[in-house]
């Protein structure tokens, strides 16, 4: 027993803090937008410990995920995320599993995990589209344009930068909708559409003259399309010293140098790409410089020196090669997913429909039953009403039956003893002493005859009844002596 209020305080204490996380968590989505930094330090203040339902601790997940995306730290371990994602795929709001699978998503890309993070991003992308996010549907999509490029598909990744530039639209996303433009313009370079990279370079240019950031950025890109199209190197060099050391890449390293090749500055061609190669780390960059040392080689018309890096470079394409193989087994897995998530869908659909017929054929037979029932009251009324109306024309017709059987019963008297009645008329107006004798000895002789008369006196008594509710009956039997 002594035990039991430890425990009652333990659980309080873990109460307590479960719900102090809470409101910490509140208060960091509140502010995550507009002061991930802030947001971000709120979260990493909080035990992951004393997170106690399985949704504060999905919540806590994908908090945190999206405060480290947001303020430009990257993860390649999804470990977290899933946790968000296990959770928000059964319970919750559609939103929070739609930013589930695009952080898990974005922590799979980090790890060079391609197929895995292009099947997290389709299956953010449906949730997105079906709920209008337009911010988020733009950023999967550029995301998928970036896993695109990974496997050189560039045809893929310009339809994605499309779709992601419409969404940035409708969302008012004006800077992110710019570098999906100035992507877009590489990829359009990437496949010789050069006319469609040039006219977005120079409409961005235009527009966002007062961003330096993104004019270096389109000055990067207008040299390397320069370049590609063997025209104007000295335009390129010109386009490439605008741009600081710290913007190149790998590429622009090379590019930099086929520039100072195309005009015959063969060591500057040299120096620029050895530094290039300082920088790299990767087979796969390695091998892309690789590629243009051979363009510099073939230009000095060294063939042999050529085709040895071009041979060099070709294994690690191989790679390459096997990456588009499974980008096309990622295509299909994502056709199974999408087929899988129209049957859903459409069994969802069904059940919804059938539901909804179950609900209207209960509110028809409910309005049937109620219409039912109004009506059999409404009979009922009218015919209690014609009840009452036949009774009160029965009460009329007896009142009235009542009035002639007086009438009847009057009649009857004046038929059978009308004489007797006469004679007393006669004796009470008559002054004669003598005729008022012979009138009374008259009475008197035809009140015997009647009472003599037992058919008379009978029928007089029937009358009575049978006019009067058997009132003689009920005479008799009150005061029979004297009847």
């Amino acid at each position: 027993m002594k035990k039991i209020p430890g425990l009652f305080i333990l659980l309080s204490l873990l109460i307590c803090c479960d719900n102090e996380s809470r409101m910490v968590l509140n208060s960091a989505e509140s502010i995550i937008s507009s002061h991930p930094d802030s947001a971000l330090t709120m979260l990493q203040g909080i035990d992951p410990r004393h997170l106690k339902s399985d949704g504060t601790k999905a919540k806590y997940a994908l908090l945190v995920s999206a405060a480290l995306d947001k303020n430009y730290i990257d993860v390649d371990s999804d470990s977290l995320i899933s946790k968000a994602v296990t959770f928000y795929t059964k319970h919750g709001k559609r939103k929070d599993r739609m930013l589930a699978w695009y952080y898990q998503g974005i922590c799979l890309k980090n790890a060079g995990k391609q197929i895995p993070s292009m099947l997290a991003f389709e299956k953010a992308e449906k949730d997105a589209d079906d709920l209008d996010e337009w911010l988020y549907l733009g950023l999967i999509r550029r995301n998928k344009a970036v896993l695109f490029n990974l496997s050189n598909n560039s045809f893929a990744a310009i339809d994605n930068w499309k779709k992601a530039i419409s969404c940035f639209e409708k969302a008012h996303a004006d800077t992110y909708k710019a570098y999906a433009q100035l992507s877009l313009a590489i990829d359009y370079s990437n496949v010789k559409e050069y006319d469609s990279a040039d006219s977005l370079i120079q409409c961005l240019r235009e527009t966002y003259s007062q961003n330096p950031t993104l004019v270096t950025l389109c000055n990067r890109t207008a040299a390397e399309i320069l370049v590609k199209k063997e025209t104007t190197p000295e335009r390129a060099l010109e386009l490439f010293r605008k741009v600081p050391r710290e913007r190149f890449s790998i590429l622009d390293y090379g590019y930099y140098a086929q520039a100072f090749e195309m005009i015959g500055e063969k060591d500057s061609a040299d120096y620029w790409l050895n530094e290039g190669y300082k920088l790299s780390n990767a087979e796969d960059e390695k091998a892309t410089l690789d590629y243009m040392r051979a363009y510099l080689e073939r230009k000095r018309g060294h063939e042999r020196e050529a085709y040895s890096l071009i041979k060099h470079a070709a294994v690690v394409q191989d790679s390459v090669t096997r990456e588009l193989l499974c980008q096309s087994i990622s295509a299909a897995q994502r056709d199974y997913y999408k087929s899988e998530s129209l049957l859903n869908e459409e069994q969802l659909k069904v059940m919804r429909q059938k539901w909804a017929y179950g609900v209207m054929s209960a509110v028809l037979l409910i309005a049937l039953l109620m219409i039912t029932t109004i009506t059999l009251t409404r009979i009922k009324d009218q015919q209690l009403q014609e009840q009452m109306a036949r009774r009160a024309l029965q009460e009329l017709e007896i009142v009235r039956i009542n009035r002639d059987n007086a009438h009847l019963i009057g009649s009857l008297f004046n038929e059978k003893i009308g004489h007797l009645d006469t004679l007393c008329k006669a004796f009470f107006k008559s002054e004669d002493g003598k005729q008022k004798d012979r009138i009374f000895r008259q009475i008197k002789e035809v009140a015997a005859n009647i009472r003599m008369d037992d058919d008379l006196f009978l029928s007089l008594e029937n009358d009575l009844n049978r006019y009067c509710n058997n009132i003689m009956s009920k005479l008799r039997k009150q005061v029979p002596s004297t009847l």
